[in-house]
């Protein structure tokens, strides 16, 4: 449990508030005592979702039908306000710890008690499906291990069934390694998606580690939907049934009547493996025993129907965030040539310091640094500004130990309200854990490797659409342009995790709407001859290359050059380089980043650039000037003094910038690619990548091809 924060309120419709329990997507949980006493876990849900009316009366349905449950195995529903200024719920608290932490401290539980932990949980599954809800997130961090039994825990993502769910089908809801293969696709869920969640749960408790292994999300996701199980060290007693549980197909699983008769009656008496009673029990006499603490900066609690007036600052402040989002509706923020005085009669604006970190004997990082400067000194030249920036740099020298070094020193000065992370796969992740610690927001603005899948349970954003999702314009260009009849991706297994996102996403997640789609696996340093003759014996046939390795890409590129193989052939930017450019004329390249000397949209911000450094601007150099631009759109809101929290307010107020749209999905806090996400289609000409248009411009082009 953490302490509240000065901008936490003290009490929420009565209930005075004792320190911090969590905190997600949807909102914080605090511990608190309620009016008559009472120790209960209260859910403010964030209020981007509160402004939503059919937000609202989703929850208070979702809420009612909660409140239902009655069963010994879950955790009721108190009181709840759905038409507060931030709805929230409260339930009673059950002293105790998540079985993800008890697995992290004792590891695999013997298999009578896990068998007895399933019959808890199956129980508990049970009383919610009588209920006609689907809970949607059962894992190890929402079942709390109690002294008198578990609880399965957050019904914050459930939902009625055959009810219009929080999200819409299509949304991936939920936790990847947990979910079921209904709802990795995005599909409508009932009682068996649990069930199938719960044989995840019971198979990670019996062997240490989950079905579907680690790692990124998309990668889980893809082994969730198309691999078998690893079940390997779960008791030969458990087996045949977690094997059920686990099936592809919803109506191959059993029935959880069928479960409770497997698993048996749930006996008290040494149901927790040795060690953990002792732990639990420490746990509940230490938050039994707090004082109720003094109240907070915010005493008169804001969650109330009527806020309090607000300052004559806090005014200011709103009324620049409201200026912010005004512009970034319809041109950028920095309106070239625009002026004012710094500063105000009553003495000097507060200042926010920016921070840059990367290789600074690089060339890409000096074209971030000068473009993060000029959104610097344009936001100062501003008349209507509540405060002056300043850009601070630090060098990582290009390795994870000296990133970790830098981001320490800058977090530990208090005017850093924010770091820019400029460098690459191989420093940049070693400022997240970092930045985290600290509490400050990180923003990644190049770097694309798998180690920063998991920047949502981080104070860090992506600022990119990265390889997980696959090279979103090129294949966007497949869909809508070439239109093939026959797509082959060719995995090079040299690198075989950069091109597992391309494979994925064609295949799992059908990013590739068009023809038929196959896959050709080239094995680890062989050539690509082979694949090359029989593509070239189809020369309709698109290409796709799914991998990351420059050399190995050129490799292919001459192949299917030397075969005679004329048809489409496609990548992503990881292997741009010296030797794929040379032999890659003619192919297309989907990026992060863009051209602005040749992109429409960025033109204003290539002349100011060209202006103040006589140079044109070069890849990253706007991605960098928006990752500045963003962080003062969030500095801008009201509780910008706490430099904590201004990666809540970046995820709940979406942004213009130049390059793309930042908007960020609220369960799984990735950027939205669906609508200007930041992909770039480029085409390798005379031994370079030429800007061709960027992701929603690509549809001009067919039209451009049919005229």
């Amino acid at each position: 449990m953490e302490r509240l924060r000065p901008a936490d309120p003290s009490s929420v419709g009565g209930h005075r508030l004792v320190g911090r329990l969590g905190a997600g997507g949807m909102g914080v949980v605090y511990l608190a005592r309620s009016p008559h006493g009472a120790w209960v876990a209260l859910k403010v849900i964030r209020e981007e979702y509160a402004g939503d009316p059919g937000f609202r009366a989703r929850f208070r349905r979702e809420t009612e039908l909660a409140a239902r449950l009655t069963s010994r195995w879950t955790v009721p529903v108190l009181t709840a306000d759905a038409d507060a200024r931030a709805p929230w719920l409260a339930t009673a608290y059950v002293p105790g710890l998540p079985l993800s932490e008890a697995l992290a401290l004792y590891g695999p539980w013997p298999s009578g008690q896990v068998r007895t932990l399933g019959a808890a949980l199956a129980a508990a599954l049970d009383d919610v499906h009588r209920a006609g809800l689907v809970h949607r997130d059962v894992k190890p961090a929402n079942v709390l291990l109690a002294a008198d039994g578990p609880r399965l825990i957050d019904f914050g993502i459930a939902r009625a069934v055959g009810a219009t769910a929080l999200t819409t089908d299509g949304s991936v809801i939920g936790s990847p390694g947990y979910l079921s293969p209904e709802q990795a696709r995005g599909r409508t869920v009932g009682p068996p998606s649990d069930v199938f969640s719960l044989g995840c749960v019971l198979a990670r408790t019996a062997t240490g580690r989950p079905p579907f292994g680690a790692g990124g999300a998309a990668a889980v996701l893809y082994r969730t939907v198309r691999e078998d199980p690893d079940l390997a060290g779960v008791p030969e007693e458990l087996a045949p049934t977690l094997r059920a549980c686990l099936a592809k197909e919803p109506g191959d699983r059993p029935t959880i009547s069928r479960l409770l008769s497997s698993f048996g009656e749930f006996t008290a008496e040494s149901w927790l493996p040795p060690g953990l009673p002792a732990l639990v029990a420490d746990r509940a006499a230490r938050v039994l025993d707090l004082p109720v603490p003094e109240p907070t900066a915010l005493s008169e609690a804001p969650f109330t129907d009527t806020p309090p007036a607000p300052s004559r600052r806090r005014l200011l402040i709103a009324s620049a965030a409201a200026g912010v989002s005004a512009v970034g509706g319809g041109s950028a923020w920095w309106r070239w040539g625009r002026s004012g005085t710094p500063g105000s009669a009553k003495g000097p604006l507060p200042n926010r310091t920016i921070a840059l970190l990367g290789d600074l004997s690089t060339a890409v990082v000096q074209a971030q640094v000068r473009g993060a400067q000029l959104a610097v000194v344009q936001h100062n030249a501003r008349s209507d500004r509540t405060f002056d920036l300043a850009l601070r740099t630090a060098d990582d020298q290009g390795t994870a130990a000296g990133s970790a070094a830098a981001a320490a020193r800058l977090v530990a000065a208090r005017e850093v309200y924010a770091v820019i992370g400029a460098g690459t796969n191989a420093a940049v992740p070693a400022a997240v854990p970092v930045c985290t610690e600290a509490g400050v927001c990180l923003l990644v603005t190049r770097a694309d490797s798998t180690a920063l899948n998991g920047t949502n349970t981080t104070s860090s954003l992506n600022l990119r659409s990265t390889r997980t999702t696959g090279p979103g314009a090129v294949v966007k260009y497949l869909n809508v342009v070439a239109r093939p009849a026959r797509t082959v991706v060719v995995h090079d297994l040299t690198d075989a995790d950069d091109g597992e996102a391309t494979v994925r996403g064609v295949t799992v997640y059908g990013m590739l709407t068009v023809g038929r789609v196959e896959v050709a696996e080239v094995a680890g340093g062989t050539g690509f001859t082979d694949v090359a003759h029989g593509l070239a014996a189809h020369p309709d046939t698109a290409v796709l290359f799914a991998g990351g390795l420059p050399a190995r890409a050129a490799a292919c590129a001459q192949a299917l050059t030397d075969a005679g193989h004329r048809g489409f052939h496609g990548g992503d930017e990881h292997i741009l380089g010296r030797p794929f450019l040379k032999a890659g004329t003619g192919w297309w390249i989907s990026t992060g980043y863009c051209d602005p000397s040749a992109d429409p949209k960025t033109r204003a911000f290539a002349a100011a650039y060209r202006t103040r450094y006589r140079t044109a601007p070069p890849p990253w150099a706007a991605e960098a000037y928006d990752a500045v631009g963003y962080a003062a759109h969030g500095l801008a809101a009201p509780s910008s003094d706490e430099r904590e929290s201004l990666r809540a307010e970046l995820m709940r107020r979406p942004w213009q910038g130049i390059t793309r749209r930042y908007s960020y999905e609220s369960q799984t806090q990735y950027l939205e690619t669906d609508q200007d996400g930041g992909w770039f289609l480029y085409r390798v000409e005379n031994g370079r990548a030429r800007f061709v248009a960027r992701h929603d411009d690509i549809k001009n082009l067919a039209k451009k091809k049919t005229s």
